[in-house]
């Protein structure tokens, strides 16, 4: 088995120029630097450097070898360091459930970043009704999730408040009901309501949000985004903190007079405590609605 230490200063002087340089670069002797690239060239049977000018020059078989032994060298250090994240309490993999009907873009933009602190943790992030979510939480198959606060259900979860987020009366720019100033609770229950099709397990939900007799249902957030663009309905969209989607427009209507909101809370399994990962994630969340939480 050929030791990393060696691959390191093949890599280093062939990424230098030279031995010396390679040696400046990993706080190492000459010696130890210029040792390690013979022991290695002998234990491979073939030469990495032309040692025949005044500085050595990497030789077409080291520069074959060369992407191989990256590959090496960043394979061990990816093992260990997944090690030792996982000895640190890191868990090997984490599911993220995100409810649908909520605009949760600004959690997707922060993964770049949790990939970087948590490169090796395995990250999956579904998108489902509160039903299902719950349903994944209570079976163990969901670890952390955003979900509508459920009162007096949290037997088999733990739960931390997050904020609330308003309901937006919206239609296309194209609708009719966009062109007048004020739309009455009349007007808006002769017109097709679109609701999220998971408000269908929701009665207490569905009862507080129909208007109309006319509705359609449509796929979470961002169907009911579409369903909206193509001017076939108003309806009550949860955007969080974030602007209205392009193609539509919030209506002032009678209905919005009452404010309509949704609390949000952060659930995981009972008897769980937060890891570092969960902590980020839920301060993710908190900056999701904290412009809309009543302190």
């Amino acid at each position: 088995m050929i030791r990393l230490e060696l691959l390191k200063s093949f890599i280093a002087a062939a990424d230098a120029g030279s031995f010396s340089a390679a040696a400046r670069l990993m706080g190492k002797h000459l010696a130890t630097v210029s040792g390690n690239i013979a022991r290695l060239e002998d234990e491979l049977g073939v030469v990495l450097f032309d040692r025949k000018g005044k500085y050595p020059e990497i030789t077409p078989e080291g520069l074959n070898l060369y992407d191989s032994a990256k590959v090496v060298v960043d394979s061990a250090e990816r093992f260990s360091n997944n090690a030792l994240q996982l000895s640190m309490g890191v868990p090997a993999e984490l599911t993220l459930a995100l409810d649908q009907d909520l605009n949760v873009d600004r959690v997707f933009a922060a993964l770049p970043e949790f990939q970087k602190k948590w490169p090796h943790l395995r990250l999956s992030v579904v998108s489902l009704s509160p039903e299902h979510i719950f349903e994944g939480i209570k079976l163990g198959q969901i670890d952390l999730a955003l979900a509508p606060t459920l009162e007096g259900q949290s037997s088999f979860y733990e739960f931390m408040a997050i904020g609330q987020c308003n309901l937006k009366i919206v239609v296309g720019k194209g609708h009719p009901l966009a062109r007048k100033r004020y739309v009455s609770n009349d007007q808006l229950a002769m017109t097709t309501q679109i609701l999220s099709n998971s408000w269908q397990s929701q009665p207490n939900m569905m009862q507080a949000a129909r208007m109309s007799p006319y509705v359609w249902f449509a796929q979470g957030y961002h169907g009911t985004v579409d369903m909206v663009r193509q001017n076939l309905g108003w309806s009550t969209l949860m955007c969080g903190n974030d602007p209205m989607p392009d193609g539509m427009v919030e209506l002032d209507a009678e209905f919005a007079q009452t404010e309509f909101f949704i609390q949000y809370d952060a659930i995981w399994p009972k008897n769980r405590g937060l890891r570092d990962v969960d902590l980020y994630l839920i301060d993710v969340f908190k900056g999701l609605l904290k412009l809309s939480v009543n302190d």
